[in-house]
């Protein structure tokens, strides 16, 4: 995964699409601990100073979850919550495509 793409990225969000992104970042099983690792520290930064969440920053999270919810919500979002949810969808997209690594490739794969 290209680490440094997803966090200049990150400096790009608002603080709210920002917290968004954390909000699905910290609940994405697909998403890998490296990737997590990496990038929640400047998510975190970057919404230190964010609003709490309102109705429609909502139904943008459970578009990102649940994307066959998406057409409803899609003509409520507004540009912040749009582009959080498409730094996620990237970030999965990526996720899916990159190898993962097996048991033998791992420190304990010589146990």
């Amino acid at each position: 995964m290209d680490s440094d793409f997803h966090l200049r990225k990150v400096q790009t969000l608002s603080p709210k699409a920002a917290k968004i992104a954390l909000r699905i970042l910290d609940a994405d099983p697909n998403i890998p601990a490296e990737s997590i690792l990496a990038l929640r520290p400047a998510l975190v930064e970057r919404c230190s100073e964010s609003q709490s969440f309102g109705t429609t920053d909502w139904m943008t999270i459970a578009a990102i979850e649940r994307p066959a919810i998406r057409r409803f919500t899609e003509r409520f979002e507004s540009r912040e919550q749009r582009h959080a949810r498409l730094w996620v969808t990237s970030l999965r997209q990526e996720a899916r495509k990159a190898p993962r690594p097996s048991l033998a490739d791992s420190a304990y794969g010589s146990l």
